[in-house]
């Protein structure tokens, strides 16, 4: 699906999701802690990776931040604890030209940001696993690109409802919606 079609421009959007406490305690208290250092770094990334800046002159970004959801576990084989997930859309006109390199050097940003959290590397060929952190890229703006290390746009973000949710909520939030009520149609 072409992120146009959902109405995003300018936008950059990471997910954050937990299911087990990390170093600072249980998933919300790693959220909220999580949320302004998160910003933090995408700020220093965006001054950092854009070379139209001027010296001294620091981006703009806003944050547009989802309520915290719980989902339980998907796709997983064993047993897990119920996931908190959020989502955060940003927005800038002063970041980088989106491209790869930048997009991979915000990747290990948010990989180191998760192990500060105490996130353990995944053993290779495991997935679904248990995590005190977990930071997905989603999409920044049109990019396209899929490697090893980082597919963008995230190819499963449409299937997942742990991310349509908090993306709609977003959404709506800049968009005029109104249920449209008519006794023709009313479900009985």
């Amino acid at each position: 699906m072409e992120l146009s079609n959902l109405n995003i421009k300018n936008g950059l959007c990471i997910s954050l999701g937990a299911n087990i406490d990390s170093k600072f305690g249980s998933p919300l208290e790693s959220f909220l802690l999580c949320k302004p250092k998160l910003e933090e770094i995408i700020k220093v990334w965006g001054d950092e990776s854009n070379t139209k800046h001027e010296e001294n002159k620091k981006s703009k970004a806003s944050f547009l931040w989802s309520s915290i959801y719980e989902t339980s576990p998907h796709g997983v084989e064993h047993e897990q604890p119920n996931y908190l997930n959020t989502l955060v859309l940003v927005k800038s006109n002063d970041f980088p030209k989106p491209s790869t390199k930048n997009a991979k050097l915000l990747l290990k940003k948010l990989k180191k940001l998760e192990y500060f959290f105490g996130r353990e590397k995944t053993p290779r060929g495991e997935k679904w696993l248990s995590r005190c952190l977990d930071l997905d890229i989603l999409w920044w703006e049109d990019l396209h690109t899929i490697d090893e290390e980082l597919a963008l746009p995230h190819p499963r973000f449409m299937n997942r409802n742990f991310v349509i949710t908090p993306l709609s909520e977003i959404l709506s939030r800049s968009q005029k919606i109104n249920k449209f009520d008519n006794q023709r149609w009313s479900i009985t």
